[in-house]
């Protein structure tokens, strides 16, 4: 009878406590949705506007780099006024002027200057005419048109074998004294516009989208936004380009909103229902009650009821500390991961130096993320794994992070052996920067210190099948040192491919050091070309004589780099110009390989090596086609004859034509097919050779060396002499006197 009752009681309210309950959930997440969706489309706006003066704020700061140079920069205003003819300097200086701008911001993806006297291009990777520059269809648009903003997207291909990309120019007119004689462009890749605002939007359902005013795409983060409309759209006052946010399921959030007010009144009507049936049940149920109460008004209730009750309250009591129990591990493991990274936050502040931090608040917060104690000098060292990308081919992912640990770890053990404190963090995915903090009373042996980590390196090559090169930056006195510590540290390594991997390399040293200005080598990187092209064996010693002054001259891996790419352009020019076999096997055999060297070269002795080997088979196939050539008897003779014969004034192609009886054009036509130059230039290169040799080892005089090398008139030969070299005969043998 009471477990009747108990049912009857029970199934005459539950059915207004589930729909009042549905109803008031159902409100609560639909309020709760309805305002995180609200605070998603603000925060998608301000992430935009962000995104907007972020871009446009990059952008004025290089047009501001970029006016204050035109205004402040001798180099540049010397350069626009020089011609072709003129100091070479003036070349280099500029190239220097642009590397700092580029420098001073990273988005510069290149620049290049376009003198309007002799239409002369000069970018920071190479120089020439400007009908001959891969971008002199833009330089003719923008002569018409005379913008000076930012241009649309647009494709630039800097070098003919490498792919093009996708850009935006900033076009400056170069005026000096009320007159434009150039201009100077400026490109900025859209990939690096990209990876500015990628971490705003990593959502998998967000996207922001920059178009520029044509309403071409310059580049998309975020989620997948095909087919998507945009819930917040700005234009740039500066630059007039588009951006466009929003969600990709916007649609189903639009139609939730607008069905929530339906539901809202429908759950209206279901209360006010559940309360007529409330009534209506206690009502008709209480009577009942009621009597059962006057009837047992006189006696104690059972408590079975009661302790099935108490029962269910237990179970809650269980159910709701299990839920505080798992809410304490989530919070602990937060608290975990919270403090790993304001660790790292510290840490790149110290050696970045974006914040400014006092002794005092670095040890304050030390003390709270259990870090080392600051000290009153620090050194900085990087260690860098060497071959980072067959590291990652060899190695899976969970091995490299244990390889990883065990590298910071030896670290620190190696550097406690001598009671010397470390803080170490991976900076990038091959490097650990170690902070060292000195004792009081400094690191007395820097021999010690020096095979500390020498034992490091030596460690890590005998054990973990991998070798690490380590890097010593300047000593810090003072905490606002340790980011030019950390600098110098980071520098040093730009000259492994020069010094070689496992190894120490000191800051200190590198600065005592000389260093060779990258562009003394172009002129012997064209003279190993043509000495190819001509199968001259003596390319052989040149090659090697190159790659030993390139690791004499203490040049930098970008430098290296940046010659490498040289001396492939420069291959490749001259092999687009030979026959149809030669050209099928440098484009499908030699110039591939050449360039999985560049890729996968470590250090300079390795690119050498393979290099060699590669120029090799280039050489071999030349001499092969040469030798099945009817006429490459006959020019290598013709060449013979002029290297013996350069002194005679009167050498020239009709000269050649009645020695061999052959048509002087045709001779011509020939020669520059066999030997990649024209008669006049091959000539001129014997001719200026012999006559540097002369001024450098001889006492004559410039009218008997311009006898000597087959000039009657000095005055021809010091035009001539001072085209090719860029001075005058007499200026080259003071200034070699001078170096000497």
């Amino acid at each position: 009878m009471r477990k009747s009752w108990f049912n009857r009681l029970l199934l005459s309210y539950m059915p207004v406590f589930i729909i009042v309950i549905t109803f008031v959930f159902f409100v609560f997440f639909q309020v709760f949705s309805e305002q995180s969706r609200k605070e998603a489309l603000k925060s998608n706006e301000m992430l935009s506007l962000q995104a907007m003066q972020l871009i446009d704020t990059s952008l004025k700061a290089i047009d501001n780099t970029v006016l204050r140079e035109i205004a402040s920069s001798e180099d540049l205003r010397t350069f626009f006024k020089s011609n072709k003819e003129g100091d070479p300097f003036i070349n280099i200086r500029a190239v220097s002027r642009m590397k700092d701008m580029i420098n001073y911001n990273p988005l510069i993806d290149s620049i290049y200057l376009v003198r309007y006297t002799d239409s002369f291009v000069l970018s920071n990777a190479t120089q020439g005419d400007m009908k001959d520059f891969s971008d002199h269809s833009f330089i003719e648009q923008i002569q018409d048109t005379k913008t000076s903003k930012w241009t649309d997207t647009r494709m630039y291909q800097p070098f003919g074998h490498m792919p093009a990309k996708q850009v935006v120019s900033l076009v400056r007119g170069a005026h000096f004294l009320n007159e434009e004689q150039g201009i100077i462009v400026v490109n900025v890749g859209t990939d690096s516009l990209k990876r500015m605002t990628q971490d705003l939007f990593k959502s998998q359902v967000g996207f922001i989208q920059v178009k520029d005013q044509e309403g071409r795409l310059l580049f998309s983060n975020g989620a997948d936004s095909s087919g998507t409309k945009a819930q917040s759209i700005y234009v740039s006052s500066y630059s007039g380009w588009n951006y466009e946010s929003g969600f990709i399921h916007g649609g189903l959030m639009r139609m939730i909103s607008s069905l929530s007010s339906i539901w809202f009144v429908t759950g209206l009507i279901m209360i006010g229902l559940g309360m007529i049936w409330m009534v209506y049940v206690t009502r008709r149920n209480s009577k009942p009650i009621e009597q059962i109460v006057d009837r047992f008004s006189s006696y104690s209730l059972p408590i079975l009821n009661g302790s099935e009750k108490r029962m269910d309250e237990f179970a809650f009591i269980s159910s709701a500390l299990d839920n505080i129990m798992e809410q304490s591990l989530q919070y602990q493991k937060q608290y975990k991961e919270d403090m790993h990274l304001r660790t790292r936050n510290l840490f790149h502040q110290l050696i970045d130096g974006n914040t400014v931090l006092s002794w005092i608040d670095w040890k304050r917060e030390a003390e709270k993320l259990q870090l080392p104690t600051p000290k009153k000098t620090h050194r900085i060292i990087i260690v860098e794994i060497d071959k980072y990308g067959e590291f990652c081919s060899h190695f899976a992912r969970q091995d490299q992070n244990l390889l990883k640990f065990a590298v910071r770890t030896v670290v620190q053990e190696i550097l406690m052996k001598d009671e010397l404190q470390s803080w170490s963090e991976w900076i990038s995915s091959s490097q650990l920067a170690v902070i060292v903090f000195e004792p009081e009373k400094g690191i007395q042996d820097i021999e010690i210190f020096e095979r500390q980590l020498d034992q490091i390196r030596a460690w890590t090559a005998e054990n973990l099948k991998f070798t690490v090169t380590i890097s010593i930056g300047d000593r810090a006195d003072e905490i606002q040192l340790i980011p030019s510590a950390f600098q110098s540290a980071k520098y040093a390594l730009k000259y492994k491919y020069v010094l070689g991997e496992n190894r120490l390399i000191w800051s200190d040293d590198l600065a005592t050091e000389g260093q060779a200005e990258a562009y003394a080598h172009l002129g012997d990187i064209r003279a190993i070309i043509q000495l190819l092209r001509k199968s001259d064996e003596s390319w052989k010693d040149a090659y090697h004589s190159l790659f030993h002054n390139l690791k004499q001259g203490l040049l930098t891996n970008d430098d290296i780099e940046h010659l490498l790419d040289y001396f492939i352009y420069n291959l490749n020019r001259e092999c687009s110009s030979m026959n149809k076999e030669l050209q099928a096997c440098w484009s499908d055999d030699i110039l591939p390989a050449m360039n999985d060297i560049m890729d996968s070269g470590y250090t300079l002795e390795f690119i050498h090596d393979e290099m060699y080997a590669i120029l090799m088979r280039l050489s071999n196939a030349i001499v092969a086609t040469q030798e099945t050539n009817q006429h490459a008897t006959m020019i290598r003779e013709m060449s013979s004859f002029i290297e013996r014969e350069f002194a005679n004034p009167n050498m020239s192609l009709d000269y050649l034509s009645e020695q061999y009886h052959i048509n002087p054009k045709y001779v011509s036509k020939l020669f520059k097919e066999n030997t990649g130059q024209k008669f006049v230039d091959f000539l001129i290169d014997i001719r200026m050779n012999e006559a540097k040799r002369l001024l450098l080892n001889t006492n004559h005089n410039i009218q008997e060396i311009a006898e000597q090398v087959g000039y009657l008139n000095a005055i021809s030969f010091s035009r001539v002499f001072k085209k090719v070299m860029g001075s005058s005969p007499s200026d080259y043998r003071s200034n070699a006197a001078k170096r000497a």
